[in-house]
């Protein structure tokens, strides 16, 4: 089954490396001059990641819903990738770089390369449980299998997390349900409502080609908008990080990066070699790859408040994450241009 969204980044996308840039230097800019700002500002993330999935859930055909609530074989192979084959990954490449290579080159010393390991591991432990439809709706995936793909996510990552920080890091931590609860009702539920309302009735009122000619991209300028939004208000509340600690960025990113490629490549490519096509390949893809860091940064200065700079690369984590996941949406794009070219020259 595939349901495929459509549209995607409208014409801004042509100019969607600028904007980044520009956003990641305007909020370091507003952290840095204008630091009392962020008191305001930490109240925008909530509101630019709703209206950053919201627009996505305007496109989802209930219909299209209940049918994705069969796909048990691909909530099983992202089951699969996620909690048994990502926590060991990650893992391995955190071993790679902080037991291997930078200690063996001389640049980092034990206890930096400990503490940075550990901040990679929280990163690469539970799978996003928000921002992934974003990415799955910008690249032109299937919506719907996405949200029954997240809902599982959310339940399962309870339980796993605690049990895999303690089996790779030699931690208990509790997981805060609560916590997470409200997460999946604001960033899942809440806009799932909102949006399955606004096509009900923009659908009765207007009709459904002025929902898809009108209505459709406008909302995806309003989704692009909101992430900018978004990057720049996280760039100002954690910029301080980059800043204060700008060698931690030359680490984090070789590990982090090759880890991202490798979950979205290789669940992206398996996907496809077992018959999915792009829509519920790219879909599958997103929800292997993205990281829930709203976890990670919460588990890293409660759990380990004697080492601080485990809650420093957390923070960095999702200043990374944030640009190579556009840059995967791009890939992925070109990736189904390629394909439909593929196709119509067989034709």
């Amino acid at each position: 089954m595939s349901a495929c969204s459509v549209g995607g980044l409208s014409i801004l996308d042509r100019l969607l490396s600028l904007w980044i840039a520009l956003g990641i230097i305007i909020g370091l800019a507003l952290g840095s001059v204008v630091p009392w700002v962020n008191a305001y500002l930490q109240y925008g993330i909530p509101v630019g990641l709703f209206f950053m999935i919201y627009p996505a859930m305007v496109k989802i055909n209930l219909n299209d819903l209940k049918q994705a609530l069969k796909s048990k074989i691909e909530v099983g192979l992202v089951a699969f990738l996620n909690y048994a084959v990502n926590p060991f990954l990650v893992y391995f490449i955190g071993f790679l770089f902080f037991n291997l290579i930078f200690p063996g080159l001389g640049l980092l010393n034990t206890e930096t390369a400990s503490a940075l390991w550990t901040g990679l591991i929280l990163l690469g432990v539970a799978p996003c449980i928000a921002m992934v439809l974003v990415w799955t709706d910008l690249a032109q995936g299937n919506g719907p299998l996405g949200i029954i793909l997240m809902a599982w996510n959310s339940i399962i990552q309870i339980i796993t997390t605690p049990l895999y920080i303690a089996l790779l890091v030699e931690t208990y931590v509790p997981v805060n349900v609560l916590s997470l609860g409200e997460s999946i009702l604001l960033y899942l539920g809440l806009p799932l409502l909102a949006g399955a309302l606004t096509r009900k009735i923009i659908l009765k009122r207007k009709g459904a080609i002025w929902f898809s000619n009108k209505l459709i991209p406008k909302f995806g300028s309003l989704q692009l908008l909101s992430l900018l939004f978004t990057l720049v208000v996280m760039f100002s509340l954690q910029g301080y990080v980059i800043l204060d600690n700008p060698q931690l960025i030359l680490f984090m990113v070789p590990p982090l990066v090759l880890f991202i490629f490798l979950l979205y490549n290789s669940s992206y490519f398996l996907s496809r070699r077992i018959g999915y096509d792009y829509c519920d390949a790219t879909t599958i893809g997103f929800h292997c790859t993205g990281r829930n860091f709203e976890l990670a940064i919460a588990i890293a200065i409660t759990a380990f408040m004697s080492t601080p700079l485990v809650a420093v690369s957390t923070v960095i984590g999702p200043l990374i994450e944030i640009p190579v996941m556009l840059a995967l949406v791009k890939i992925s794009l070109r990736r189904k241009q390629v394909s439909a070219t593929n196709v119509e020259e067989k034709i």
